[in-house]
């Protein structure tokens, strides 16, 4: 079901309404629209804050297995990898992980932040690179302190950007683009969330991506339903993709997180009801 209130979190609401100091973000709704897989830490941060979570997955991913089957059997000719993602890791070893543990033993392995790689961990493998700052531009800096690569293998999703892989061709340096995962928009029922929506019985929505964004819209299927909460946009990239869509962001983060966005969001509410 698109509409999911966990009893989990419920249970936490509970228990922080009545524990502790009173927080701006208290007895608020809040739709989470990040896919099913990576909901639940935002779902039990947004619970320590006394508000309830509400899931309505806009991303599902779907693993490109005969691209990455491709890219493993060629893996032998290049030095290095790439991953900017977490769901990157998943889909490449989500059906071989043995086979792929063997196959990069030896290679170098850059990854785009920590969160990627506490993923590559799991599968006992370790980042050789990460840079300071989790983006591709963090990456080309990352790469120049430690070392451009040989050659690189390049996993990321079908709808990424190339800016890493330009940077590198322009160096001259051979590169192999792996197109790992597409998000498309899950089709499940949106009922609950729309009649909520309709009452005007959620506070806000978390917008966490640019594809998040259009799915958003695109599973509302009403502008002015999408836009009855207070949207929260997880940077300016993702504030100005809202905006062609004509959703009307109103809180940006400060820093591209999650937790940055509920402050964001409990800041706002603080404001509101001085």
């Amino acid at each position: 079901m698109a509409c999911i209130l966990h009893p989990f979190v419920l249970q936490s609401f509970c228990l922080y309404s009545t524990g502790m100091p009173n927080s701006p973000l208290a007895g608020k709704r809040i739709l989470i629209t990040r896919a099913v897989q990576q909901s639940a830490e935002t779902e039990a941060l947004i619970a320590t804050k006394g508000a309830t979570a509400i899931a309505f997955p806009c991303l599902q991913h779907q693993s490109l297995h005969a691209s990455i089957l491709q890219a493993l059997s060629h893996a032998k000719d290049y030095s290095d990898l790439a991953f900017t993602s977490v769901n990157g890791i998943q889909a490449v070893f989500e059906n071989n992980s043995n086979f792929v543990i063997n196959t990069f033993q030896d290679k170098r392995i850059a990854v785009v932040g920590k969160r990627t790689a506490a993923a590559l961990k799991k599968h006992a493998m370790q980042a050789d690179i990460i840079p300071k700052v989790a983006s591709q531009q963090g990456l080309i800096e990352a790469y120049q302190k430690h070392g451009l690569p040989q050659s690189l293998l390049f996993f990321r999703a079908e709808e990424g950007s190339n800016e890493l892989l330009e940077y590198l061709q322009a160096q001259g340096i051979k590169t192999c683009l792996i197109k790992a995962y597409r998000s498309i928009c899950p089709d499940d029922d949106n009922s609950k969330v729309l009649s909520m929506l309709e009452k005007n019985s959620i506070d806000a929505c978390l917008l966490g991506s640019s594809r998040t964004a259009e799915h958003y819209l695109q599973r509302i299927g009403n502008l002015k339903l999408a836009n009855r909460p207070i949207l929260v946009a997880i940077s300016q990239q993702v504030a100005d993709a809202a905006d062609k869509l004509d959703l009307k962001v109103q809180i940006i983060a400060k820093h591209a997180n999650f937790p940055s966005m509920l402050e964001g969001l409990a800041e706002y509410f603080s404001q509101r009801s001085n």
